[in-house]
């Protein structure tokens, strides 16, 4: 399967996640095309021809969508009405903020209309230590899904 992780990540903790995610799906031998468009911009190859995305994003300020993850958003669902195929999100945050992981949870519904969002994952802060696992996990269950819907629509 083609499968794309778009993430932005400012300190390197969405980062690791996407990375420990790219890991995961190349050992179980996806082919996989990662891009941290806090660094890079937003392009339409990036979710052309694939049949799933990852969709990674810290949270930012009070609760708040980075605005660079904000723009790809918005160029994919508003302006260029760009058909998606399943997707799965993720982010990272502190719960020490009101508003923990919000921006997955406003990822996830911006794309809800537009297409299956198959799972979420909430990070707190890095994916280090007791949470190392949570992403190799979260690739799996996404799998799962994909293999249900893919199932269920034959």
């Amino acid at each position: 399967m083609e499968i794309s992780i778009i993430y932005t990540s400012k300190t390197g903790n969405t980062k690791e996640v996407a990375e420990l995610i790219e890991e995961e799906l190349k050992a179980q031998g996806h082919e996989t095309t990662s891009v941290n468009i806090y660094n890079e911009p937003w392009n339409d190859h990036f979710v052309q021809r694939k049949q799933l995305i990852f969709f990674g994003s810290y949270t930012w300020g009070n609760g708040q969508l980075p605005e660079e993850m904000r723009r790809c958003l918005r160029s994919i669902i508003k302006e260029k009405r760009i058909s998606l195929p399943d997707v799965a999100v993720f982010g990272t945050g502190e719960q020490m903020w009101p508003h923990y992981c919000r921006a997955v949870d406003e990822m996830a519904f911006h794309l809800s209309k537009i297409t299956n969002v198959l799972g979420t994952l909430k990070i707190e802060q890095s994916p280090r230590g007791s949470q190392k696992h949570l992403p190799r996990l979260f690739v799996h269950q996404t799998l799962q899904e994909v293999e249900r819907f893919v199932v269920n629509k034959s």
